[in-house]
């Protein structure tokens, strides 16, 4: 669902209909024409003197890179190498989610535990409600009854059913592990911490998700910065750590879906009726251990790429 929400703005991106795109691609054509024009000089000096080498050639060939990708309908060319990489991510993320592990797919067990969790929650808020209700009375024929059991069977059973037919309805597989609606019924509820700490834990897990996302987008608008930059004649080229940001993004994507699945996955098979427990995962745990692996991951490809640069440079 996150994924397909910024759909609408990377075909703005691709087909040039984005402003902010466009602005940062004349900036830095504009900037391109000027390094290049100094390095020209030198050029032409060079070319002058001694002719065409093979130096030379191997100078020549990234401006000219540059000069292509940005000058080529409002960077047309770099938008579409930006969606590329955006859409091989994103494959990869749908590969992860397919995998299987306990009899269930990542996709199915984590939408199978979050859909437990949140009838867990609305069941635990009603029964809080039986609460209030006496333990026992008598009906209108004079016999003795227990209002407050009764009730609390009555939602735990409601909340069952709901949870099933909603489970049928979006297709999703029937787990013989699911949550018994007695071990609810015997638990010390507080629905009102519970439902105010499932809604954090939710806006926060959302806004990861949305936060990667748009950091996958944020990429592909500096790139036309970076590229240019890379134009400087300094060791470490910004296009690299361009490339590792890719690189990062990527494993951090990968990574949350796996430690996620991974959690949603044994939850499947040992059902708890702690509907905090995957959102604490998925809203916290996850994102920081995800953003330090794939922050790791970017900071060595990065490196990787320097030195290698650095060698080939001394050569």
């Amino acid at each position: 669902m996150v994924v397909s929400t910024f759909n609408q703005d990377w075909q703005d991106l691709v087909n040039g209909n984005s402003e902010i795109y466009k602005a940062v691609v004349a900036v830095s054509l504009l900037v391109a024409v000027i390094l290049i024009s100094f390095w020209s000089v030198g050029w032409y000096s060079e070319i002058a003197n001694n002719g065409f080498s093979t130096d030379m050639i191997n100078e020549i060939i990234y401006p000219l890179i540059v000069a292509l990708m940005l000058g080529m309908n409002n960077g047309a060319l770099l938008a579409d190498t930006s969606l590329l990489f955006r859409s091989i991510s994103i494959s990869l993320n749908d590969r992860v989610l397919d995998i299987t592990r306990n009899g269930i797919t990542f996709r199915e067990a984590i939408r199978n535990t979050n859909m437990d969790q949140a009838f867990i929650l609305a069941a635990k808020a009603q029964i809080a409600e039986c609460q209030k209700k006496p333990v026992k009375g008598v009906d209108d024929q004079g016999n003795e009854t227990q209002p407050r059991k009764e009730c609390i069977d009555k939602k735990t059973q409601e909340a069952k059913q709901a949870a099933d037919k909603y489970r049928r309805d979006n297709g999703l597989p029937t787990s013989q592990n699911s949550w018994n609606p007695l071990d609810i019924a015997g638990e010390t509820i507080n629905s009102v911490v519970q439902g105010l700490s499932y809604i954090i834990f939710s806006g926060l897990q959302a806004a990861f998700q949305y936060v990667v996302q748009i950091s996958f987008l944020l990429n592909a608008y500096i790139a036309p910065i970076f590229l240019v930059l890379s134009l400087l004649p300094v060791g470490a080229k910004p296009i690299y750590a361009w490339l590792s940001g890719w690189l990062a993004l990527t494993l951090v994507l990968i990574s949350y879906s796996i430690i996620v699945g991974i959690a949603a996955s044994s939850i499947v098979n040992a059902p708890s009726t702690n509907p905090l427990f995957l959102q604490l995962v998925q809203a916290i745990l996850s994102p920081l251990l995800a953003v330090a692996i794939g922050t790791g991951g970017g900071m060595a490809l990065f490196s990787s790429f320097s030195s290698s640069a650095k060698l080939m440079f001394r050569r």
